[in-house]
């Protein structure tokens, strides 16, 4: 069995942190999370990741998503996460990884349409409808 993965998804406004990766030679961005540690909860982890990966501490508004990976070896949690009003977001690094082999180069606070579209198409799987505001683009409706 692989190892389960938990998520933050940080809204503001219409804009979404999402951490951007250089890795293999080429540059992806991705939700704040990585893999849950023995003995910790899904949305501890999803905290504890924010943190490492973004700089940022926050509070669980919900769970909103769990679905497998496509290995089938494991499970993805996504929590919707509540950031304090102003938090600037910072560049932060992988402790399971040495200070020359970091990936992490950045966050930033990114548009859907600043994204790729499989980007774009992560979020949605990952439960992005969830959020009000995204719901009611996803159905043509203004919120």
């Amino acid at each position: 069995m692989g190892r389960d993965r938990s998520q933050a998804l940080v809204v503001r406004g219409e804009r979404i942190l999402m951490v951007k990766h250089r890795m293999f030679g080429r540059e992806f961005f991705c939700l704040p999370g990585g893999g849950i540690d023995p003995g910790e909860t899904p949305a501890a982890a999803a905290l504890r990741e924010l943190k490492e990966e973004a700089c940022l501490e926050g509070e669980i508004v919900q769970e909103i998503n769990v679905f497998e990976k496509l290995s089938g070896k494991g499970s993805v949690y996504t929590y919707l996460i509540k950031v304090p009003e102003g938090a600037v977001a910072g560049k932060g690094s992988d402790p399971e990884l040495p200070a020359g082999e970091q990936t992490i180069i950045g966050a930033e606070w990114m548009l859907l349409e600043e994204m790729s579209e499989l980007d774009q198409i992560y979020l949605w799987a990952s439960g992005l409808k969830a959020v009000p505001e995204f719901y009611a683009r996803l159905n043509g409706m203004k919120k």
